[in-house]
């Protein structure tokens, strides 16, 4: 199974990332600020690192340059995720070497595409891949938008749930 690390300051983006990667049949492995990303990713062999920009500790940026600094993980492609859009930022991340650029809201067709071309890319070197084209963005009606939707909804009201608990239960 494909394997994602998420670093991200955010426990409830962080969430729905994993929510989201884990509905689509990736592994995922979760970091909280970019001053882990390096360990996490020597630790966890990732195939993909999916980051967000602004963190208090270590930014993105900065945990970019350090992962494609390091010959142990300088490979592992990096998405970086922000809610900046400034177009300039963006060509700047990935001339520092982020492979791919995601804006707040993010399309998720589009991102799990680009995870899955980044994951298996095709011996041409085109960038596709059949995993790729397993994820073809579609529209969805009205219908079906809601119960998938209301479907994500309840499962990430769970999950939340089941964080606050076990989280209750750790510091009482």
């Amino acid at each position: 199974m494909p394997k994602i690390l998420i670093i991200d300051d955010e426990p409830d983006l962080r969430l729905a990332l994993a929510a989201t990667l884990e509905d689509h049949g990736y592994d995922v492995v979760e970091g909280t600020d970019g001053s882990e990303a390096l360990e996490l990713a020597v630790m966890h062999a990732p195939d993909v690192v999916l980051m967000d920009v602004n963190m208090p500790l270590v930014d993105g940026m900065t945990a970019l340059r350090i992962l494609k600094g390091d010959s142990r993980t300088a490979g592992i492609p990096v998405c970086l995720v922000t809610a900046v859009r400034d177009v300039s930022y963006q060509h700047y991340a990935i001339e520092m070497g982020a492979s791919d650029f995601f804006v707040k809201p993010w399309n998720e067709a589009r991102m799990i595409r680009r995870l899955a071309e980044l994951i298996t890319p095709c011996a041409d070197g085109s960038g596709g891949s059949t995993l790729a084209d397993a994820y073809v963005e579609f529209e969805p009606s009205s219908e079906q938008s809601q119960i998938l939707m209301m479907d994500r909804c309840e499962r990430l009201t769970e999950s939340i749930q089941a964080r606050h608990n076990t989280w209750g239960v750790i510091n009482t």
